[in-house]
């Protein structure tokens, strides 16, 4: 598997917690967990990771050092097969800074945030109206009308961007 991105261009937004790959895709979490993830390449500290991300067929984590603070993506192919490890800049304000396209329409994302989440917010009939509407499948508009109107709340509980 080749990786396909410009690595020069990776960035993080700390307050937002998303992934910015490309200048123009951003990646919310799937999970947020600190786990020790092996030593930094700058001064041999520990790295501990804090978001998880789906990109591509890989998982990017994006981690810190615990001695330097220094930012890293770790990806790791589907069998959880070490593939890279790449700098990473912060950036302020993911959305002031790219083209924000975000990449949480997909079903597969959506599948990723967890049930508890999505039911701090959402309805069971909106929650089944976004995810068809996500498929391509019939879905109830009211439900779905009622869901966008609690996007910007399940933002700021959670930092998922929604577009469905």
């Amino acid at each position: 598997m080749k990786v396909s991105f410009d690595k020069s261009t990776l960035r993080y937004s700390l307050p937002n917690k998303l992934l910015c790959i490309d200048d123009n895709r951003l990646i919310p979490p799937f999970e947020e967990e600190e786990n020790e993830m092996g030593v930094c390449s700058e001064c041999e500290g520990l790295l501990f990771s804090f978001t998880y991300h789906n990109f591509q067929d890989y998982t990017a984590v994006v981690c810190r050092c615990g001695d330097c603070s220094l930012l890293r993506i770790i990806l790791f192919d589907p069998a959880w097969e070490w593939v890279g490890e790449y700098p990473v800049s912060i950036i302020d304000d993911a959305s002031q800074n790219s083209v924000n396209l975000i990449e949480s329409k997909s079903i597969s994302d959506i599948e990723n945030i967890a049930a508890v989440k999505l039911e701090t917010v959402f309805s069971p009939r909106e929650i089944e109206a976004m995810i068809q509407k996500s498929k391509g499948e019939n879905y109830v508009r009211q439900y779905l009308y009622n869901a966008r109107k609690k996007y910007s709340l399940f933002n700021e509980l959670f930092g998922y961007y929604l577009e469905i």
